[in-house]
């Protein structure tokens, strides 16, 4: 159990590029929907219907352009729900990361996401292979202890933990 949450770990840092770059290209493709719309409300002089909630399933909507506004303001909103998960989960492991020792989270930055090799990784260090493995599981089971405490070892997805923790806060 406790090898399987520590490989969750490594996975999610191994893929915390791949989320930082989904997080850029969602706030980018956000920018650009919202500046479509603003360009085309400005054009035909009109302003968009802005919803503090979203747009309830029971509106009768008639007429086709209604129901394309809608469904484009809904996209944006979902966009932005995806956008602030991402940054989420992504601040959380960046504030786990902080918490541990410099040169753990050395190896770990070097190894499990930018992926370089044992070697480079230990030329960059300046230590020896073992050295550098060792930080290297030090980091992380500190940072699988970081990201949720004495629990880290029970057989249950990280992911789950930092979505749950978030929505316990709410």
């Amino acid at each position: 159990m406790k090898n399987k949450y520590l490989q969750e770990t490594i996975e999610c840092l191994e893929n915390y590029k791949e989320y930082r770059a989904k997080l850029e290209s969602k706030k980018e493709f956000l920018k650009k929907l919202k500046s479509e719309r603003e360009h085309n409300d400005r054009e035909v002089g009109i302003k968009s219907s802005t919803y503090d909630e979203v747009p309830a399933k029971t509106n009768k909507v008639t007429s086709i352009v209604e129901k394309i506004a809608i469904k484009n303001i809904q996209m944006e909103l979902d966009l932005e729900e995806e956008i602030d998960s991402l940054q989420f989960y992504l601040k959380r492991i960046d504030l786990s990361l902080l918490d541990i020792k410099k040169e753990w989270r050395d190896v770990l930055e070097l190894k499990h996401i930018e992926g370089y090799t044992w070697d480079y990784v230990t030329r960059k260090m300046g230590l020896s292979e073992s050295t550098c493995r060792r930080y290297g599981e030090k980091g992380i089971k500190a940072l699988a202890d970081k990201i949720k405490g004495d629990e880290s070892y029970i057989d249950l997805p990280l992911f789950k933990y930092i979505y749950i923790d978030k929505v316990e806060q709410a």
